[in-house]
């Protein structure tokens, strides 16, 4: 019987006895047999993530697809949980088509769309039948070989970002086809005869309001439909990207994903109808929303030090978890071997790499009790997590695990020093 949550709905983080468990997992005993830092995910919340988001959609539009973006973690094992339930891949580079491959998820249900690609990654996804999606005009005279089926990535000059400020649209974003210039694409590739379409938007990232969702449809299907109109074509599937927000911060409430759906629908139907347009697919292209508070990163205490403030030092540095050294992201705490322990002191804590920017947190209340391998469960790091990780400093990288309903599973092994020095040449 699972008790109460310690975090927002996430009903498998528990509090047994001051004791952190995932999934029924002890933290203690996953730090002790996996060692430390360790990434551990939860399985039973991947499956309620995807089915709480397939469910609030199809609901209202049954042509709803989820299509994973491999991106947020790319761990064979989390992408198979989520081809199991019957997700799609978003893949953003060869390497993660490959992956959806193996993890079981079908040609026709993986979704190319890579930024400034080489020519040969055009072509293999080309013969090999990947659906792909451009995001530059350049691209499709760079085709050897014209694709039955062709999408477009749209910039329509504006964007939205979360509290790190990622932003994937506007007059300095990267990211794709002006939208003064998409209709020319499609001419384009009508003309090149191209026969099936689809169209992609996302302008934003991690956002926690409704209104952006229902917005951003309205703006992608008051560009196609007069496209549709004016070309006299079909578009098989509508993208608008992924963007669904997780909340980091406890003040932070959770997407209300069921609002979203029956926002999203209700603009969809009613502009498909405006635009006659029909009932394309309608694919959503989530990684964060998906894998995020499915992921703690277990680390111990190396060091207490009293300097000018206190600082807790950790063996889980910006190597093992970026994101707070590159955007100021938070990920909230737990005091995982001590949960009920008060907060009544005031900590950084950081890592052991030589970088000040090395901090998971500034002036955090915590406990005093705090000592030298205790273990803490930093929140949220399903997402952007292991796959942002890096070698610096030497450091190997962590091991990952899968946890399921109390039975924990090796998915990666830790690195050793041979796997730092593999490749080289001497």
């Amino acid at each position: 019987m699972l008790r109460p949550p310690i975090w927002k709905s996430v009903v498998e983080l528990e509090n047994r006895n001051g004791i952190l468990h995932v999934d029924g997992c002890s933290v203690e005993e996953l730090a002790d047999v996996f060692g430390t830092p360790l990434y551990v995910y939860s399985r039973n919340r991947l499956v309620s993530n995807y089915r709480r988001l397939v469910n609030a959609y199809r609901r209202h539009y049954p042509k709803f697809q989820v299509y994973y973006a491999v991106k947020a973690n790319n761990n064979p094992a989390v992408v198979k949980v989520l081809a199991d339930e019957g997700a799609g891949a978003d893949a953003s580079c060869l390497s993660e088509i490959l992956i959806a491959q193996r993890a079981g998820i079908p040609v026709d249900k993986i979704l190319y769309s890579g930024v400034y690609n080489h020519t040969r990654d055009l072509h293999y996804a080309v013969d090999n039948g990947f659906r792909l999606n451009l995001e530059d005009i350049s691209q499709i005279e760079r085709l050897v070989t014209v694709p039955k089926a062709l999408c477009f990535r749209i910039n329509p000059g504006v964007g939205l970002g979360g509290a790190e400020g990622l932003v994937f649209a506007g007059p300095d974003a990267k990211f794709g086809i002006p939208d003064r210039d998409i209709e020319q694409a499609y001419r384009m590739a009508q003309q090149l005869g191209v026969e099936r379409f689809g169209i992609h938007m996302m302008t934003g990232s991690n956002i926690l309001s409704p209104d952006y969702f229902e917005a951003i449809v309205a703006k992608l299907l008051d560009i196609a439909g007069p496209i549709s109109q004016r070309l006299g074509i079909r578009f098989d599937f509508i993208d608008i990207g992924g963007s669904l927000g997780v909340p980091y911060r406890p003040e932070q409430d959770e997407l209300d994903i069921d609002d979203v759906a029956r926002r999203v629908t209700n603009k969809l139907r009613e502009k498909l109808d405006l635009y006659d347009m029909g009932e394309p697919d309608l694919i959503h292209e989530p990684g964060r929303y998906l894998v995020c508070d499915a992921g703690i990163l277990l680390t111990r205490v190396t060091s207490i030090k009293k300097g000018y403030k206190k600082f807790i030092g950790l063996d889980a540095g910006m190597n093992t978890l970026l994101r707070p050294a590159l955007y100021g992201a938070y990920h909230h705490i737990l005091y995982a071997n001590q949960l009920n322990a008060l907060p009544d002191d005031q900590v950084n804590f950081v890592g052991q790499i030589c970088e000040n920017s090395d901090i998971f947190a500034k002036d955090l209340p915590f406990s005093s009790q705090l000592t030298v391998d205790d273990l803490l469960g930093l929140l949220n790091v399903g997402a952007y997590g292991f796959c942002m990780s890096s070698q610096y400093n030497s450091q190997p990288r962590a091991a990952e695990v899968m946890v399921d309903s109390g039975k924990a599973t090796l998915i990666r092994e830790r690195e050793t020093f041979d796997d730092l020095v593999k490749g080289t040449i001497m």
